[in-house]
């Protein structure tokens, strides 16, 4: 069953750091081994160990009193607090005193992840950290306690990011600020930001620009010796500017790229329209040319004389001709001037 509440992740661990107090360490065994047998931690928050030599000499005159504390992981014991105490009693193995072959720690059978905790928070605890260190202690304090809590080792109510920040003392705004140069500070800025060549409001302001521009950074802070914070904000700033108006002037070739659309989109349409009206006007004039223009035939002289009156072919093209006149004038036709064609209509019906 997961272990929940707020801090409650971290009650696990607490012994670990106790012992730098010298209160007694509850659920660890007290076990004697040879320095060589133990192994650091293959990343350990602080980045050097100093004064090694005076701790070695400080315990020849009053003893060891605070042994390193292990935990014990797949059969192997590694330290969880106490980097520089082992590294004395190796130290003064080398200068020949032989009573230190075989030292007293202090373990407990941990997981891989258990391991990171208890090692990650004995360090928050007992070690005053550089701006780098705590900002890689936060990040790594993150990805354990997520991969525990997916895993179902440990439960966490309320937000991880908070619960670190109290734990390590930074605000929620502070938190923020680290957690963005932990995603997305280059290795080339964090090299600088480790070497004491960036405070973490340059850290935090390199992390805001692209990576290409990070790289110019890293490379002006390696050369300077170091680069402010406020220098780097003036670069976001002039990176915002640019990308501002670069944003405007995507928009506005976009509208007007629209507005060609739209013009070109009214000349076709304009343009359409003048050609459906010239076809019209022509079929208006080949219309009226059909109707209008044809001549009445012409009945010859020659015919009326030998018969008296036109011939059927001829009555034919005359009827023809003065229907064809008046459906250019039906709108002017009267009612009783209708009756009349209907009679003529009916009378050529009953011919048969």
């Amino acid at each position: 069953m997961g272990i929940s509440g707020e801090f409650s992740v971290f009650d696990m661990i607490n012994s670990a750091t106790r012992s730098k107090t010298g209160v007694s360490i509850k659920d660890y065994t007290e076990i004697w081994l040879s320095p060589y047998e133990i192994k650091e931690a293959h990343q350990n928050t602080r980045q050097e160990y100093k004064n090694i030599d005076a701790l070695a000499d400080a315990f020849l005159l009053v003893g060891q009193e605070q042994p390193t504390v292990l935990a014990r992981v797949n059969g192997e014991y590694r330290i969880v607090d106490g980097h520089r105490r082992n590294r004395a009693n190796i130290l003064l193995i080398e200068r020949g005193y032989e009573q230190f072959k075989k030292v007293r720690y202090f373990y407990k059978d941990m997981t891989e992840n258990m391991y990171e905790l208890s090692l990650l928070a004995g360090n928050g605890f007992t070690q005053d950290l550089t701006p780098y260190e705590k900002t890689e202690l936060a990040g790594r304090l993150k990805k354990v306690l997520e991969k525990m809590r997916d895993t179902g080792e440990i439960e966490v109510k309320g937000k991880i990011r908070d619960i670190i920040g109290k734990y390590i003392g930074e605000t929620s705004g502070q938190m923020a600020r680290i957690e963005k140069i932990n995603n997305s500070l280059t290795e080339e800025a964090k090299e600088q930001f480790r070497e004491g060549n960036m405070g973490i409001s340059a850290a935090y302001e390199a992390s805001r620009l692209p990576e290409e521009d990070q790289k110019i950074i890293a490379e002006k802070a390696a050369e300077q010796g170091g680069v402010e914070g406020k220098e780097i904000a003036a670069i976001v700033k002039e990176r915002k500017e640019v990308e501002k108006q670069a944003k405007k002037a995507e928009e506005f070739a976009k509208q007007a790229e629209k507005s060609l659309k739209e013009t070109r989109k009214s000349e076709v349409g304009a343009a359409q329209a003048s050609l459906h009206a010239e076809r019209a006007a022509e079929n208006a004039d080949q219309s009226a040319g059909v109707m209008i223009g044809m001549n009445p035939p012409i009945v010859s002289d020659s015919d009326t004389e030998k018969n008296g009156e036109p011939s059927p072919e001829e009555i034919k093209q005359e009827a023809t001709f003065t229907l064809q006149q008046l459906l250019i004038q039906a709108e002017k036709i009267t009612y009783n001037e209708l009756l009349v064609l209907q009679d003529i209509m009916m009378n050529c019906n009953n011919r048969g």
